[in-house]
């Protein structure tokens, strides 16, 4: 009998020193949303996750599917990851912006819904998932959401250089869905924390009332420029909460006089060559300058049509027509980035890329600012296409 005991004992130990195996259970609030066919439409849930054992659980990627099991339309490659007690719950927010042409896709393939679904895995691959169903509806029965958002100060400009104290407004342009009442606010990050994690501070809320289809353009507060130094500014929608980031533009505030006589002597670019073709990961490079606080990379429309060609692979300077060139810098650039002095090299996003036609020539250069806001160094136009 003690022998029996003892076994007993031994077996208790081992499964005492076993960690827990959890049991996960995933679910979605609600169960079900509406999406709209013929535009893309922002999508917000809550996932619950239940376990019966302590552990952190991750999603790597969201799936829009035909079925449970059915082909995949789209990814979402965002992860969301939740640490979760014994016999505990947690929920993680997500918004997704559900894209027009995955809708349009399942509409053609006689589908009435999507599934939206994640699978969540402990360390050891313990997974289970859920998922929300996406009907397809009419825009008018999608709900409201906000589509689209574009930014730009009120000349149409997507950078500036202001002396100090001088006024300086944004305009921003929204598209939407369904009918409903717009939150939003513009916030503003100043010089203090944009060499570093920018910090946003309200400059003023915006409540509208939009209706379906229509596209708006909401005019900033007026823009504080009473210091020196790099500001971002955003409007932030919180109510419905859209499926992308907010876009953010930059402007540089000295002491200098904007406009001022640009020096003779030229800022050196390295990257892209002339002639050359634009992609999503080209890369803008340029030699520092001394004594700049900032460089602004500007890039301007000829209103060219550019049919087909070669990029130029020698490495020559191939310098645009001088009457071409004129013409075009004197209107606003359509799109561009400030950077601070630290940078030497910037990519334009995706939102700076949606301003440019396809199969057109641009022209680009690169201006270094000064602590007083002045130009102190300017590269020679360059051209560059889009294929």
């Amino acid at each position: 009998m003690q022998r029996i005991i003892k076994s007993a004992a031994v077996i208790l130990a081992l499964f005492a020193s076993c960690p827990a195996v959890a049991a996960l259970y995933v679910s979605t609030i609600p169960g079900s949303q509406n999406v709209s066919l013929g535009q893309s439409t922002a999508v917000t849930l809550i996932w619950s996750l239940s376990t019966t054992a302590s552990n952190t659980f991750s999603s790597t990627q969201g799936l829009l599917r035909a079925s449970p099991t059915g082909t995949i339309l789209g990814t979402v490659n965002t992860t969301i990851s939740r640490t979760i007690a014994a016999l505990g719950t947690a929920q993680a927010s997500e918004t997704v912006l559900v894209p027009a042409d995955v809708v349009l896709r399942a509409h053609k393939l006689g589908l009435t819904n999507i599934i939206y679904q994640r699978s969540f895995c402990d360390p050891v691959k313990t997974c289970a998932s859920g998922a929300i169903t996406l009907n397809i509806t009419s825009p008018l029965a999608a709900g409201f959401n906000i589509t689209s958002e574009s930014l730009a100060f009120d000349n149409g400009a997507p950078v500036r250089i202001m002396g100090l104290k001088q006024p300086l407004a944004a305009v921003a342009e929204l598209a939407c869905s369904g009918t409903g009442m717009l939150q939003a606010i513009w916030e503003v990050a100043g010089p203090a924390s944009t060499a570093g994690e920018p910090f946003y501070r309200p400059l003023g809320q915006v409540r509208q009332y939009l209706a379906s289809g229509e596209t708006v353009k909401l005019k900033s507060p007026p823009l504080p420029t009473d210091t020196t130094g790099l500001y971002l500014l955003r409007l932030r929608i919180t109510d419905p909460v859209p499926g992308f980031e907010a876009p953010v533009i930059r402007y540089f505030v000295g002491r200098g006089r904007p406009g001022k006589e640009l020096p003779p002597e030229p800022l050196v670019v390295v990257s892209p060559a002339p002639l050359a073709f634009l992609a999503s990961d080209t890369a803008f490079v340029w030699e520092p300058v001394q004594g700049a606080k900032a460089y602004q990379l500007e890039v301007y429309a000829t209103g060219r049509h550019t049919a087909g060609g070669l990029p130029d692979l020698g490495g020559a300077e191939i310098a645009p027509r001088p009457e071409e060139a004129a013409r075009a810098l004197q209107a606003p650039p359509v799109a561009g980035v400030l950077l601070p002095a630290a940078r030497t090299s910037a990519v334009l996003s995706a939102a700076a890329r949606r301003h440019l036609e396809p199969g057109q020539a641009y022209l680009w250069r690169v201006l270094a600012i000064g602590p007083d806001g002045s130009v102190i160094g300017v590269s020679p136009p360059r051209e560059l296409r889009t294929p």
